[in-house]
This record gives structure tokens, C-alpha cells and sequence, in this order.
């Protein structure tokens, strides 16, 4: 699953990356760690506004949904369960880019939880995402597939890791609709943080 990223780059670079134009990002602050349970605002690009960068709110609210959503069972989406699940089915085609340039993945050994930085030598990307707006603002959810590569070796518990995407014509697919191969080749940075799991 997927319950941290890093945006530690300035707007101009997203900008640039992307080729958008930024709105609504004044009161956005770069910084190392995301937590999704804080459900933060943070820059994506949706298909209806592909040119604009803009702030969402994570832990996607569906339209119909009353004021006692819980968000924490919508931080992520399964891929393989999009079209199944109620709070994701009527939002599969609301496409958007969730920009990162890193995420945090827990590796267990053991007694023991090590958290490794992910991402691509600290270069902006994306995350496939869905998206809707409610009566309180607009939300997106991140999608998750099942772990490639090095991820396969890092969340070797639940071996799940987000829809990565490095390039334009991945993206431009993504928001199109379609569904195109994850990028997996990960850089990493290991044992950041390590802890004795209480059980």
C-alpha cells in the first residue's frame, strides 16, 4: 500500500516536469513526508484539467457520500478490484497524477520493520490515481498494483506498491483511460528508520 510520499520540489520544477501550469498551490509547502492519514492537499493533475497542476485532498470521498466517510479505507485502491468496489466503480475513468518524488514502504525482517525511501534518484514522477469532488472539496485516491522488482523485496508482507509512472506517454495513458505497465525500477534508500514490531 501507499501511506507516504515526499514532494520536496519547488512548484517551478513540477512546472517544468510536467508541463502544466500550477493553480491554487499558494498555500502549499514542499516538504519530506506526506502522511495520508493526515489527509494532506497535495499537487495532482486530473484528466479534465490535464494543463493545470492543482491541490486534492487525499483519501478520496465519493459524491454520494455523507458527512461520517471514513477516508482511511480510501486512501488506496486496489487495481485489480477498481470496478468492484462502490467507492471506486463510478470513478474509474476520473483519471488523475498524484506528483511525488519519492514514497516510504516498510520492509519486515523478522522482529524487526526497516522504512525505505522509494522513488527514481529523487526525480519527479507520478502515481496513478482516481479522483472526485464532494460538497467538502475534491479527493483522489492512490492505485496500487501488485509489487515488481525491488518492491517485491521491500513490502514483502502485503507485496503491493503504487502505480509508478516516470513517463509522458505512461501518463498521458493513465489519464486517458487506459492502463499502461507500472514503472518499478526503483532507486532506494534503506534503513532510514528501524523499529522492534510489537508482535
Amino acid at each position: 500500500m501507499c501511506y507516504q510520499t515526499k514532494i520536496t520540489k519547488q512548484k517551478q520544477e513540477l512546472e517544468r516536469s510536467f508541463q502544466a501550469k500550477i493553480t491554487g498551490l499558494d498555500d502549499f509547502v514542499p516538504g519530506p513526508v506526506f502522511k495520508a492519514f493526515d489527509f494532506p492537499k497535495t499537487p495532482v493533475i486530473t484528466k479534465d484539467d490535464p494543463e493545470l497542476i492543482q491541490l486534492y485532498q487525499w483519501g478520496l470521498i465519493p459524491n454520494w457520500a455523507g458527512s461520517d466517510w471514513n477516508r482511511n479505507y480510501t486512501l488506496n485502491a486496489r487495481i485489480e478490484t477498481l470496478d468492484q468496489k462502490r467507492s471506486f466503480k463510478n470513478v474509474i475513468e476520473n483519471r488523475c497524477l498524484v506528483i511525488v518524488n519519492g514514497f516510504y514502504e516498510w520492509q519486515h525482517i523478522d522482529k524487526n520493520k526497516i522504512k525505505y525511501e522509494i522513488g527514481f534518484n529523487d526525480e519527479l514522477f507520478a502515481l496513478g490515481g482516481l479522483y472526485d469532488h464532494c460538497e467538502t472539496g475534491s479527493t483522489y485516491t492512490i492505485v496500487t498494483t501488485e509489487a515488481k522488482g525491488v518492491m517485491r523485496e521491500i513490502h514483502n508482507s502485503k507485496l503491493r506498491m503504487p502505480f509508478a509512472m516516470k513517463g509522458k506517454e505512461s501518463m498521458d495513458a493513465w489519464l486517458s483511460g487506459d492502463f499502461p505497465d507500472p514503472d518499478y525500477k526503483f532507486t532506494t534508500i534503506p534503513e532510514l528508520y528501524q523499529q522492534t514490531k510489537l508482535f
